[in-house]
């Protein structure tokens, strides 16, 4: 006889083909036919290999993304948004917790009260926080802060009262370099002079030969100037430009 799968001849009522391990089967005449592979069962085992497959592959892009929204900060809280106002004005760098009021104004708090005296654009009072402060006040505070701050205090606090400005406002207001110690000379004689008289005085003299006076309104620009500096920095700068 021959097998029916492969033509080869095999010995009479062989069940397999040595040649090429068919069963051999007789169907109801007597002729030896190859035995069929079952595909049914072979077919559901590839189709739950490629869904398995497939979850794998699912579950490894998800942990993929997982991974990636941990390290960009999604889930801690710690994203920033990128749509920021543009507009907005800095920040002074140099800030405490300390409560506010005019009892006791931390110095630390001086280069915020300076960004808010820029944001203000001349306008007073200037409302920082709980207290609603005059152009005198803030002239005081800020002048006296950069006082403490030149004499190793930047964590003390200020007393500030209710200061009358300057009723004859006078001085030059030209363009000029002033140095550390100069500028703080300058901010020491103006809250100490504020300080004896409850008033702001009418302007501001320059130890050096043939420098103008300079009115309070320059002064409070110095002031303004040299705590944004110190906000931003830590350390006063070495000379303020007017």
């Amino acid at each position: 006889m021959f097998c029916p799968k492969c033509g080869k001849e095999i010995k009479d009522g062989s069940k397999f083909c040595k040649h090429c391990g068919s069963e051999i089967k007789k169907n109801k005449n007597g002729t030896s036919v190859p035995n069929k592979v079952d595909n049914t069962q072979s077919g559901g085992d590839e189709k739950t290999k490629k869904i398995i497959i497939g979850v794998l592959v699912a579950a490894i892009v998800i942990l993929a993304i997982v991974f990636v929204a941990f390290g960009t900060g999604l889930f801690n809280g710690n994203s920033h948004n990128t749509n920021t106002n543009s507009n907005a004005q800095p920040q002074a760098n140099v800030s405490s917790s300390k409560p506010v009021s005019l009892s006791s104004f931390p110095v630390s708090e001086a280069p915020a009260l300076a960004q808010a005296v820029k944001n203000a654009n001349g306008n007073f009072p200037v409302n920082f926080k709980s207290l609603s402060l005059s152009k005198a006040q803030c002239l005081y505070i800020l002048s006296k802060s950069i006082g403490q701050i030149d004499s190793g205090h930047p964590d003390a606090t200020i007393s500030v009262k209710d200061y009358s400005y300057a009723s004859n406002p006078s001085g030059s207001d030209s363009s000029q370099s002033i140095k550390r110690a100069n500028y703080v000379d300058m901010c020491n004689r103006f809250s100490s002079w504020t300080e004896s008289n409850n008033a702001i005085p009418n302007y501001v003299g320059i130890y050096t030969g043939g420098v103008p006076d300079i009115s309070p309104a320059r002064m409070l620009d110095i002031c303004v100037n040299i705590l944004l500096n110190y906000g931003n920095s830590h350390n006063l700068p070495a000379s303020v430009n007017i």
